[in-house]
């Protein structure tokens, strides 16, 4: 509606500059009669200075024209590059909310997660010590006591903590740089998920077993630090 209107305006002054060069040229030949008495036909038509006034006045009224033509095009021009420059703007803006929300969500559930993993570490240091102390004593105290503590950490790791990290990891995996960090932070938590399942109901208590089985959460204990270490450096890359 608004280029409508404009687009009229400018016709009208176009068409209004077409009707008001004749009248113009008509007075300026009439007026030059009158001071200058000069004749207003004259035999020799090259020569004739009314034709020069109507061609003069013709090309004046088309340089005028074209003039404001071109000036509404130079305002359009720039109109539309004001429009752009807005909108641009504005994307900017928006992409920048929307990076300053991921980024907030990116800390908080990896805080969380970092939580959540640095509960299963200490787990895993808890276990591995009561395994040594067992292969120092031996005793069926200690043994008991391991089945028992399995048990009552694997019903928390498999039912909160792992369900947790999972389902906050659901949220900011996308955000990570390690597009596999995600799905090996999971694994690592199913992992140490087995190892107290293992120990609760089939383990056999020989040395080298249990030896074995302390490797394996040595292990695990380095990649799940690892793990740790790799989300904090998430973080602080986007800071």
């Amino acid at each position: 509606m608004m280029n409508q209107k404009k687009k009229n305006s400018i016709n009208q002054k176009i068409k209004l500059l077409f009707i008001l060069t004749p009248i113009v040229m008509i007075l300026t030949m009439f007026i030059t009669h009158l001071i200058f008495n000069v004749p207003l036909v004259s035999n020799n038509d090259s020569t004739n200075w009314t034709t020069s006034v109507v061609e003069t006045g013709i090309g004046t009224s088309i340089t005028i024209a074209i003039l404001i033509y071109s000036n509404n095009q130079l305002k359009k021009s720039e109109e539309q590059q004001e429009k752009i420059t807005e909108l641009v703007l504005n994307i900017q803006n928006i992409e920048q909310r929307n990076y300053e929300r991921e980024q907030k969500r990116l800390k908080v559930f990896s805080y969380r997660i970092i939580t959540n993993l640095e509960v299963i570490l200490n787990n895993h240091y808890e276990i591995k010590q009561k395994l040594e102390d067992y292969i120092n004593k031996g005793t069926d105290e200690i043994k008991q006591n391991i089945i028992l503590s399995s048990g009552t950490k694997l019903e928390i790791i498999e039912y909160f903590t792992i369900l947790h990290i999972k389902s906050d990891i659901v949220y900011i995996e996308e955000l990570f740089e390690d597009p596999l960090l995600g799905q090996n932070i999971v694994n690592q938590c199913n992992d140490y998920k087995k190892i107290l399942k293992n120990i609760k109901e089939d383990t056999n208590w020989e040395k080298d077993t249990i030896l074995m089985k302390i490797s394996v959460i040595n292990s695990q204990i380095e990649v799940l630090t690892t793990s740790i270490d790799k989300i904090k450096k998430e973080i602080n890359k986007k800071n």
